[in-house]
């Protein structure tokens, strides 16, 4: 090892990239198993970092034994991903030379902005697919800042491009707030998005079809723009509903 790959800047780097490559491999990205090893075996390397490595590092030298204990650990997304930050967290700390202070407010998108933006997206008379693509990342926004204000944390926020992935991670989240008087109310609005970012996805393969003319794709993408935006706003209300109801004595 270098002694700049020693030094506690580049350590908390790769710890960072651990934490990230575990966090996206638990909510079902990509295997980087010779990364893993790679990053596992100079943490371990290093007397001032291997006695403080998370447990679930130290014990399972690859990734799939590592999926294994974690999907028998807790059967929720959102529980695996909390046990991954916790388990970092103090190490994190610790090599950044951070007290163990309350972590950043990290607040969700506000509905009002959601509401100026999708009245913006509705007056502009942009080409079709670009419509639906700013449309797309505008839902990508709005579900990471729902995931993010959960965990206190702004490592899901312009890191995930991936529509599917962050909706799912919203839903799981608001599922997890919802405790069992709310679970109802959760369940409803959970599948009117759900229902909402299909009809997007099939407007999404109509736009691309031949035989539409240029007017007949922008009526679609119009259509498209609202289902999706009406899907993360549901979503939305949903989350700051929780978040009052939890704030009640």
């Amino acid at each position: 090892m270098s002694d700049n790959q020693g030094s506690p800047g580049a350590l908390l780097d790769m710890v960072r990239e651990l934490r990230g490559l575990l966090l996206d491999f638990i909510a079902g990205g990509p295997t980087k198993a010779p990364r893993y090893k790679a990053l596992r075996d100079g943490l371990m390397a290093d007397a001032k970092v291997n006695g403080h490595l998370p447990d679930l590092v130290l014990e399972h030298e690859n990734l799939n034994d590592l999926w294994q204990f974690m999907k028998y650990k807790s059967a929720s997304k959102v529980e695996r991903q909390e046990i991954i930050r916790t388990q970092f967290d103090d190490l994190a700390r610790a090599l950044s030379g951070a007290a163990a202070a309350a972590p950043d407010d990290y607040e969700a998108i506000a509905v009002e902005k959601l509401f100026k933006a999708w009245y913006r997206l509705s007056q502009d008379s942009m080409e079709p697919r670009r419509l639906v693509a700013t449309a797309r990342k505008i839902a990508v926004q709005v579900c990471s800042s729902i995931v993010d204000a959960h965990y206190h944390s702004g490592e899901i926020r312009g890191g995930n491009e991936e529509l599917t992935q962050v909706f799912g991670m919203t839903k799981d989240v608001l599922f997890a707030c919802s405790g069992t008087d709310r679970q109802m109310i959760v369940t409803d609005a959970v599948a009117g998005a759900t229902a909402l970012r299909k009809t997007f996805d099939g407007i999404l393969e109509r736009i691309g079809q031949p035989g539409l003319d240029e007017n007949g794709r922008l009526q679609l993408a119009r259509m498209g723009v609202d289902a999706i935006l009406s899907a993360v706003m549901s979503l939305l209300s949903c989350w700051y509903m929780l978040q009052a109801s939890a704030a009640k004595p």
